[in-house]
């Protein structure tokens, strides 16, 4: 009984992810973010002095984490069955939803990235990002 019970168990397990397979690379780049942001955080706090505490980070990072794991799982399913079906119809992008879900926090957590970048070096990176690509714009421009 208890090796039958553990088998089902290791099947249904194996079938979950088997069913979340295609959207592992969007959850690494959520769960990434995340954590690029984290760590952001406890460099911003150290440089500008601030008390850093490792159960802080953990009781930020864990739940924050899981939730926005748990929302992209929870799109996915929806998009799965309901969403993708319906908006293939008129966009040829699979899972839109899921995609634009892992997007939307995913640059939430790069505008957080950006906000310490700013706060300990008094500029923001997305900025200068945004410079470099209008300057190679208009020198491409301007070569033609």
């Amino acid at each position: 009984m208890k090796q039958l019970i553990i088998t089902h168990t290791s099947v249904f397990i194996k079938t979950i992810l088997v069913f979340f397979a295609p959207i592992k690379p969007i959850i690494l780049l959520v769960g990434l973010s995340t954590i690029l942001d984290t760590i952001a955080g406890v460099w911003r706090a150290k440089k500008l002095k601030e008390k850093v505490s490792s159960r802080k980070a953990r009781k930020g990072l864990i739940p924050k984490l899981m939730s926005y794991i748990v929302a992209v799982l929870l799109v996915y399913t929806t998009d799965f069955f309901i969403i993708n079906e319906l908006v293939s119809n008129f966009i040829s992008i699979d899972y839109l939803a899921t995609k634009l879900i892992a997007l939307a926090l995913i640059s939430v957590e790069v505008k957080s990235i950006d906000e310490s970048f700013k706060a300990v070096k008094g500029c923001s990176f997305l900025q200068k990002i945004t410079d470099i690509v209008l300057k190679a714009r208009d020198i491409r421009k301007n070569l033609r």
